[in-house]
């Protein structure tokens, strides 16, 4: 999403309006506990924000959030404040996910389901730079899902010495660095391999009524395949 009313904004504090701030649409989180929201918004009243939040300038005078969504609907919800203390930065689409990954991702009570969604999110919007990648399938999770699943099956076959075709091998090398390099890269990195196996199989193979709970429980990976 381009930014901008072509505005310079410094890398530094700013208190802005509440109400001049849209929600991110990058937000890996989906289940916010209000017992937590209310003691947050409780501190904050008491003893001010500790950490800001990160917005990025939009059109029309308004701010997208990148990172801090607990502590701004914890101010809206649970304090009389009508602005918050917050860094403005210039971000593109894929700079503003990493952010917002990478805080999430940082966070212990992150379930597990929420951060795979984030990886994926961050390796979709990157491979999505290439046309061909965005023909695989409909939706974030089933290009990785598929592409991964292609390079697996292609480094097996080669592995084992079975025929591979030209397209097939071509394909192969298109993608396998491209996919290394992002998944090394990620603010947790990890094989893209292990990613395929471990991972991905709770949001392909575990039932969604598993996977709500998992959220809303904020289990990790064993704790939801326990389910």
């Amino acid at each position: 999403m381009p930014l901008t009313d072509n505005k310079n904004y410094p890398s530094s504090l700013c208190r802005i309006n509440i109400n001049k701030i849209d929600p991110s649409s990058f937000q890996s989180r989906k289940y916010f506990d209000e017992n937590s929201l209310r003691e947050l918004g409780a501190s904050i009243a008491a003893d001010g924000l500790i950490e800001p939040i990160i917005l990025r300038p939009q059109k029309k005078g308004k701010f997208e959030l990148i990172a801090g969504e607990r502590r701004l609907r914890a101010v809206r919800k649970y304090t009389d404040m009508d602005d918050i203390q917050a860094k403005i930065i210039e971000a593109d689409d894929l700079k503003a996910r990493r952010i917002s990954v990478a805080e999430n991702q940082l966070r212990q009570d992150l379930s597990a389901i929420e951060s795979i969604e984030a990886t994926i999110k961050i390796v979709d919007v990157e491979m999505g730079r290439d046309p061909e990648y965005l023909t695989v399938g409909k939706t974030p999770l089933e290009r990785v899902h598929k592409l991964l699943s292609k390079l697996d099956s292609i480094r097996v076959s080669k592995g084992n010495c079975y025929l591979v075709s030209d397209e097939a091998y071509n394909h192969f090398h298109k993608y396998v660095e491209m996919v290394e390099s992002i998944f090394k890269n990620l603010p947790k990195p990890l094989k893209w391999q292990s990613f395929l196996v471990h991972d991905l199989v709770l949001l392909t193979d575990i039932p969604s009524k598993v996977q709500k709970a998992s959220v809303k429980h904020s289990l990790n990976k064993a704790q939801t395949k326990a389910l």
